[in-house]
């Protein structure tokens, strides 16, 4: 799967449980590396992001994000190969 910047702070923020390719059991997320990124942007409505906040995503965005993630149980993944994430709450629904 491919995240923009801005699911990447909320996953280091959340840590939410992932399923990664060819790994049997579920991953809890623990942090990837987002120095020398653009900062969060933190909106002024209810803490939620304004669509002016937003701005128009550049069409190379993705190209400039980090590769791999960093596991709570150690390891480290490929965000490309995740096939599936949930909150790590788990009354979530």
């Amino acid at each position: 799967m491919k995240f923009p910047l801005i699911n990447l702070y909320i996953f280091n923020r959340e840590k939410p449980i992932v399923r990664v390719e060819a790994i049997k059991e579920l991953l809890q997320w623990d942090y990837c590396d987002l120095e020398g990124l653009p900062p969060e942007r933190i909106g002024t409505r209810e803490g939620m992001p304004t669509m002016t906040d937003k701005g128009k995503p550049s069409p190379n965005q993705y190209e400039n994000l980090p590769k791999t993630f960093f596991a709570t149980i150690g390891g480290e993944y490929l965000i490309e190969n995740i096939l599936m994430y949930r909150p790590r709450r788990r009354n979530w629904l």
